[in-house]
């Protein structure tokens, strides 16, 4: 190639890569995020507009300084060792996922950013380049979400111990009060009965027969309460003996469906903390309601296992299962106070299509300490 064409090939190249510069700049002085080009050593050599933004300094003012100025001092050593690590040069392209890190403005105000980094060939040379996206009202939200859910974790399981005392003096008063209130009316009716003669009025005879009826209802009733208001059983002998029960008492009232549950030999007797055999009661039976009234199952099963130290619990069902998109807003009530009931007590539970499809509703709790 001669002279001439030699030097129109380097024009022509010069003029590419100034256009190429061009499309570049105009690029990054656009681009939201703060784009920053670091050589291996660690010194800023580009600053774009979005980060002169996020940082609160110019371009100008930050041209050759080490990108630790960035970032507040503790965070320092670390990023400056993780930078060296991704800057050793091996010839081929490489990114560092995304990641959150701590910012520092001007001003001296902490920031959160999301920052990816990358191996980058420019005019000037190698380079890293890191993106970075200001995530700081992101950041806060997420605290604050945390902390509601903290609270309202807390309330809870204040509201939950409330509910087990009342209960429990509700239960008291229905049955060492209303409980022998009715057991006395209808000693006094059947000795009434027992005073009756042969001249007593048909429609007496009638009407004593039909009080019999309504004490006998009465009794039945309270029973009842009592037995949805304290779990039988749970206090004194432990979760899977009430579960069993609970679950025997729903078969007599459908009869049509199969109503089971597996418990291995060693839990039978495995005892875990009040709060939480209560919590999990209470969830399994709000799940075994569910399918009875809306699933159209014709089986529905518990499982339950785990250890001394963990609980878990399954309910399934071989119904229509749940609707598409199902969540926790309106009409679902029920499973959001189960995952608030689990919740309270450091566990959690989830849902979701069966196999037939029917329904899986879980409860997981594993001790903390």
């Amino acid at each position: 190639m001669n002279t001439l064409a030699k030097a129109s090939a380097l024009r022509l190249k010069k003029t590419r890569q100034g256009r190429e510069h061009d499309m570049l700049d105009a690029v990054l002085k656009l681009v939201p995020d703060a784009v920053i080009s670091v050589d291996f050593a660690g010194h800023i050599k580009t600053f774009n507009p979005g980060a002169e933004r996020i940082f609160g300094r110019s371009s100008a003012s930050v041209q050759g300084a080490p990108v630790s100025l960035l970032m507040p001092e503790r965070f320092r050593s670390d990023h400056q060792v993780a930078m060296q690590r991704f800057a050793r040069p091996d010839g081929q392209a490489r990114m560092m996922g995304l990641r959150r890190i701590k910012g520092l403005r001007a001003d001296g105000q902490e920031i959160e950013l999301e920052g990816l980094i990358s191996h980058v060939k420019l005019p000037q040379g190698a380079r890293l380049l890191v993106t970075l996206h200001d995530v700081t009202v992101r950041a806060q939200a997420e605290v604050q979400l945390q902390h509601s859910r903290a609270q309202l974790a807390e309330l809870t399981r204040k509201l939950m111990t409330q509910e087990r005392v009342l209960v429990k003096r509700l239960a008291q008063v229905l049955h060492d009060q209303l409980g022998q209130t009715l057991a006395a009316i209808r000693m006094c009716h059947e000795t009434m009965v027992e005073l009756q003669t042969a001249q007593t009025p048909p429609d007496w005879q009638h009407l004593q027969e039909r009080m019999g009826t309504l004490i006998g209802q009465a009794i039945a009733q309270v029973r009842q309460v009592l037995q949805d208001l304290r779990p039988p059983l749970l206090e004194e002998q432990g979760l899977s003996v009430a579960l069993d029960n609970e679950l025997r008492n729903r078969a007599l009232g459908a009869p049509r469906i199969d109503i089971s549950i597996n418990v291995p030999p060693k839990l039978e007797l495995m005892r875990w903390p009040a709060e939480v055999e209560y919590a999990a009661f209470m969830v399994v039976r709000e799940a075994v309601e569910n399918a009875l009234r809306h699933s159209g199952a014709s089986a529905i099963a518990v499982d339950l296992s785990g250890n001394a130290l963990s609980l878990h619990l399954s309910v399934i069902d071989n119904g229509v299962g749940l609707p598409e998109g199902v969540g926790l807003g309106v009409g679902h009530l029920g499973i959001l106070g189960m995952r608030e009931r689990a919740q309270a007590v450091g566990a959690s539970v989830s849902y979701g299509r069966g196999q037939e499809p029917g329904t899986r509703v879980a409860f997981h709790w594993q001790c903390a300490s």
